[in-house]
């Protein structure tokens, strides 16, 4: 089973494994892989074979596996320490300018898919952060599994790191600007206004905003 299969029940996901709704699943797969058929050359998901080439070239890492479709555009950097592993999954979207870095002791960082990230995003990881499939995240937007300590009696620079997991939902979306530091669970179909700074879970289907980001309201 991809990433992606993990099917939704009207506005919420069901478990594909339980076989309930399947052809509602059915159609929210159909509509997103309609979105790859646009005609657009200014949209997400249009590629030239120049941009095919560098995604290809930019995901020959044996610390990557990825699925297919992935599109990667201009100076992305992406940086893995000797036991990182990065998983996209189908589909996935890297926009220009983002930075996704991967250091020790553990880092794991999982797209699963269609997921996109925008503009200048950065992705910083040193155990796990997960996006859930159909999650947006918009430009400038970061997310650090990490703090430093800073005790007194201890250089800035040689503080221990304080390491705590980021887990996001399906079909997310993070406004442009928005901070999501360690430690927080997103539910699935939540929205973060832009330029939120995300310090606490956050439950499926609500909209938070603001600096510390609160609660707004329901989605519906």
């Amino acid at each position: 089973m991809t990433p992606a299969e993990q099917p939704f029940k009207d506005k919420k996901l069901i478990d594909i494994e339980q076989g309930k709704n399947m052809e509602n699943y059915n159609s929210i797969v159909k509509s997103a892989m309609e979105r790859l058929k646009l005609k657009d050359r200014a949209g997400s998901y249009h590629v030239t074979w120049v941009g095919r080439l560098r995604s290809w070239y930019k995901l020959r890492s044996k610390n990557i596996k990825h699925g297919k479709g992935i599109i990667i555009r201009p100076r992305v950097d992406i940086v893995l320490t000797d036991n990182a592993l990065l998983e996209i999954g189908n589909y996935c979207v890297i926009d220009s300018y983002s930075y996704i870095l991967l250091t020790k002791p553990e880092p794991h960082v999982i797209f699963e898919d269609f997921v996109g990230i925008g503009r200048g995003t950065i992705i910083a990881c040193k155990k796990l952060v997960k996006i859930g499939a159909y999650t947006q995240i918009g430009p400038f937007c970061q997310f650090n599994d990490q703090d430093h300590s800073y005790g007194r009696d201890t250089l800035i620079m040689n503080q221990p790191a304080v390491i705590k997991p980021i887990i996001v939902g399906k079909d997310c979306w993070f406004g442009s600007g928005c901070r999501v530091l360690k430690g927080v669970t997103i539910g699935d179909g939540s929205v973060i206004g832009a330029g939120s700074v995300v310090t606490t879970d956050i439950p499926s289907y609500e909209i938070w905003a603001g600096v510390p980001a609160r609660f707004i309201k329901k989605r519906v």
